[in-house]
């Protein structure tokens, strides 16, 4: 039986909500404050928010919403495979924090998904990488140039650095690190930040969705 002081610890879903909200949203006013001081800055690979830029930004969340797809699927073909680790991952549901979260509303699970989306990857895609990519390229060549060499290290290195940024299990480490890689892939190959974001975005609210969905009806299920 849980004492009384941890009681008064565990937190609330608003305060739930408000923490992770801020937390993530925090991440996004370091990675703008990082490319001001010291550059580059992450918001060169977003389109300017204009009236003439409405179809390409709109676009770009499309496809970010698209690319969720091999994702899920992948993350899906996963779940299935009998494997003790996996199994971890799923009881993960049941410890405090993410217990919380899965407590609220679809709304607001939502709005958690787009700021981890618009944080993590202002963070680890539009500053992380870019920098360690000039920072490599200033040592690899006299006059600053950036190799594909250089890109590649850097989109390896960052996305490992979003891994150890997620260690809830070694396999959620290694699986968050893929997913570093795919969302890297994409801002590298669309040259736009607003597709890895909406990827992520999408991604993560239709998980906690599906995993929230099924954690109600597992408990109505056993009452």
């Amino acid at each position: 039986m849980p004492s009384e002081d941890q009681e008064n610890a565990e937190q609330t879903p608003d305060q739930v909500f408000l923490s992770a909200a801020l937390f993530e949203l925090a991440l996004a006013a370091l990675a703008i404050f990082l490319g001001w001081a010291i550059g580059p800055s992450a918001r060169e690979t977003i389109p300017k928010f204009a009236v003439e830029e409405l179809w390409p930004i709109l676009s770009s969340i499309l496809l970010g919403c698209v690319a969720a797809g091999p994702i899920l699927l992948f993350v899906e073909i996963i779940r299935r495979i009998p494997w003790e680790p996996i199994r971890e991952l799923e009881r993960l549901t049941d410890d405090g924090m993410l217990h919380s979260l899965l407590q609220l509303r679809p709304l607001e699970l939502i709005v958690i998904s787009l700021c981890a989306g618009i944080g993590e990857e202002l963070l680890f895609r539009g500053w992380l990488m870019y920098w360690l990519a000039d920072l490599i390229g200033l040592a690899e060549f006299s006059g600053g140039a950036t190799s594909s060499l250089a890109i590649g290290i850097a989109l390896v290195a960052s996305s490992v650095v979003f891994g150890l940024f997620h260690p809830i299990t070694k396999l959620y480490i290694f699986l968050a690190a893929l997913m570093g890689l795919y969302f890297g892939g994409l801002v590298l190959y669309t040259g736009n930040l607003l597709v890895p974001i909406a990827a992520h975005a999408t991604y993560d609210a239709v998980q906690l969705i599906l995993t929230a969905r099924n954690e109600r009806r597992e408990v109505s299920q056993a009452e």
